[in-house]
């Protein structure tokens, strides 16, 4: 398609459109002119004219990128003290500014039959954008760097120039990526006047103030081209097509600018619904689900699992922790939707849950998902179980292993002491009365006291019972239940009395195992948990003896070496196939004497676990502050649980939150501290 480059002392919208879309100098596309007058009739459409694969001519340094360059990082706050990184910063903004000149260009050519006032606005916008252009160009020189020195990426092009309609064009351009600008240029412009340099905060607050006109202007016209009595929250999210999403009307890692919006025209429900919205921008999000019932599915596998009530309301009443494990721009599956305030007093403490998308019924996912037509990343359950193939129509990059009698014994305590025994002795698997008794027999002659009997697929303390020498001997007398000899026996091991309980978080990947972190636990009875402790150090505010025991004689344990605890760890999981999250509980208890001694293994959790959500939510509070995670009867909370103190950052600093939400018949509940 040749143009002419011919320059006009009084430009129309068509004039202008063609020299900012084929004009090959950059001082040409970026050249002020005055508008010509108003148009009377719409210029001929161009007959037979065809836009796909076209794109802007430039000049050679700015064109698109093709990958052969790398591009740097945009700059964050530490960096912008320094003029060369604030340089690299107003290039990313200058291209984006031509971008949106050039998709403003394209609209006028595209569209030659919208109306007179929307392609006069446009034209008018355009010539704003050239200007922000040679602004940034203007600074960005003062800074030491020059357009194309680094390469151009034309997202915004790709995502935008299909456009079939002006509407398309309001709602892709407009009203997303411009929309967007909203949250960037306000909070560069703070960001840079930070650093010191109020010549580049200037030029931002200016492009900040053109910016609410232009997202206005694309919301007067949005609204007169949408289905009539259709809210602007769900017409925007049906018309954008994927991968494009509301998500993208966002700034990415800023403030959310609820204040620009309203200066532009949105209405609070509007407002509100996109500063709850998450979808990933551009990564290929990972799937989370909470199904927390693997030990008891095992314990009754081949055959059906059916949850009692207390079970079943853990199940449903705890489902959002899985979403403090994800990304912004993960997808969380749940059964039920949580409420809209729930989820706005979520994000106004920082802790912000990824995109949610609901199961059906029978707990898979809906036919009409958009999950069903996306690329995506690995499914990560809580925990692998019978039943995971459910979602093996999804376009998962990575899914767990299928469940087999293998996966079946990564659950089994009685397994793992087998299996790892030097590490969690002392305990002795027993597969019937005479092993029970045998193991008795040593263990009292070793001079333990009080004996446990944990069933092979216990889990949070249950399936957990204390037994004296009468109850051992009456257990040895009668065969075993048949579920007991189902589940491959039992354990009989010492109680202790213990001093700390703690946990290692790993994860087992590619055949390496990372240390993730330690957390404190707060258990009950013989092995009830109820919470998680995270210190700003692991150590801090135990008393002399018991910290400098666990710094010295148990911490260095859980380290990657070989032969050590973490490689016999990597060899159990990779001998059964597992690839995932791993939580370690370990305790530390005083012997006869009253000597401290340390039991590194209790058990092993082949899944994520409520620590690893704890040492997660630590990730989101404030600096420096210590937290306290409590599993809790609904029924026991208090007003106080529920009142948070927020810092500058929008992050938890002090006070109490309730993580799940408490509607009527919910049993548990998640609380989340900051003394």
């Amino acid at each position: 398609m040749e143009r002419s480059r011919t320059s006009f002392a009084g430009e129309s919208p068509d004039q202008l459109a063609e020299r900012v879309l084929f004009s090959a100098s950059l001082e040409e596309k970026l050249r002020a002119a005055p508008p010509a007058p108003v148009e009377e009739t719409p210029p001929p459409p161009r007959a037979g004219e065809s836009w796909r694969g076209f794109v802007p001519v430039r000049p050679g340094p700015l064109r698109f990128a093709n990958g052969d360059r790398p591009r740097p990082a945009l700059p964050g706050r530490p960096g912008l003290v320094d003029e060369g990184s604030r340089g690299v910063l107003l290039h990313f903004f200058a291209n984006h500014e031509l971008l949106a000149a050039e998709l403003m260009a394209l609209a006028l050519l595209k569209f030659p039959e919208a109306p007179a006032a929307f392609r006069l606005g446009l034209a008018a916008t355009l010539r704003e954008e050239q200007r922000h252009s040679r602004w940034y160009l203007a600074r960005m020189r003062e800074c030491g760097v020059e357009f194309g020195q680094y390469p151009v990426s034309g997202y915004f092009w790709e995502a935008v120039s299909p456009m079939e309609s002006p509407l398309d064009y309001v709602s892709r351009l407009s009203l997303t990526f411009e929309q967007a600008n909203l949250d960037y240029a306000r909070h560069y412009a703070a960001i840079l006047a930070e650093a010191g340099d109020g010549k580049s905060a200037s030029i931002l607050r200016r492009v900040y103030e053109d910016e609410i006109d232009h997202v206005g202007y694309g919301l007067h016209w949005f609204r007169q081209w949408k289905e009539p009595g259709e809210s602007d929250w769900s017409a925007l999210e049906r018309r954008l097509p994927f991968p494009l999403s509301p998500s993208r009307a966002k700034g990415n890692r800023t403030a959310f600018n609820a204040e620009g919006r309203r200066a532009a025209g949105f209405d609070e429900d509007y407002i509100r619904r996109l500063s709850l919205f998450e979808r990933s921008k551009g990564r290929t999000p990972n799937v989370f689900l909470f199904n927390p019932e693997a030990e008891h599915r095992a314990a009754r596998w081949p055959e059906p699992y059916h949850p009692d009530a207390a079970r079943l309301a853990v199940v449903e009443d705890l489902e959002l922790l899985a979403g403090f494990l994800a990304r912004r721009d993960d997808v969380l599956l749940l059964r039920r939707a949580p409420s809209r305030a729930h989820l706005e007093k979520l994000a106004r403490c920082g802790l912000a849950l990824p995109e949610i998308e609901l199961l059906a019924p029978d707990g898979g996912t809906d036919p009409r998902s958009l999950l069903a037509s996306r690329r995506l990343s690995e499914l990560r359950p809580w925990a692998i179980t019978p039943g995971l193939e459910r979602f093996s129509a999804l376009d998962f990059a990575a899914v767990p292993a299928p469940w087999t009698a293998a996966t079946r014994g990564l659950f089994s305590k009685v397994e793992q002491v087998r299996e790892l025994g030097r590490w969690m002795g002392p305990s002795f698997p027993c597969a019937s009365p005479d092993d029970l008794a045998a193991a008795a027999r040593e263990l009292r002659a070793s001079g333990q006291g009080g004996l446990v009997l944990k069933r092979a697929f216990s889990t949070a303390g249950s399936g957990l019972v204390a037994l004296d020498g009468d109850g051992i001997d009456s257990l040895a007398a009668r065969p075993f239940a048949p579920t007991v000899s189902h589940e491959g026996g039992v354990l009989l091991e010492a109680r202790h009395e213990r001093v700390f309980d703690f946990s290692a978080q790993y994860r087992f990947e590619k055949g390496a195992m990372r240390l993730l972190g330690f957390v404190e636990q707060t258990i009950r009875g013989l092995g009830g948990y109820r919470g998680s402790v995270c210190r700003t150090k692991f150590c801090k505010g135990l008393d002399a003896e018991l910290a400098g025991f666990l710094m010295e004689e148990c911490l260095p344990l859980y380290a990657a070496k070989k032969g050590g605890l973490a490689d016999d760890l990597a060899a159990w999981a990779e001998r059964r196939g597992y690839s995932g999250p791993l939580g370690v509980d370990a305790y530390v208890h005083r012997d006869a004497t009253g000597a401290l001694v340390h039991r590194p293994v209790c058990e092993v959790n082949p899944r994520h676990t409520m620590g690893l959500v704890a040492l997660e939510l630590k990730r989101r509070i404030s600096p420096a502050h210590d937290l306290v995670f409590a599993i809790m009867k609904a029924g026991d909370l208090r007003p106080e649980d529920d009142q948070p103190e927020i810092d500058p950052a929008g992050r938890l600093r002090g006070g109490s939150l309730v993580l799940t939400e408490v509607r009527e018949g919910t049993r548990f509940a998640a609380v989340l501290r900051v003394p």
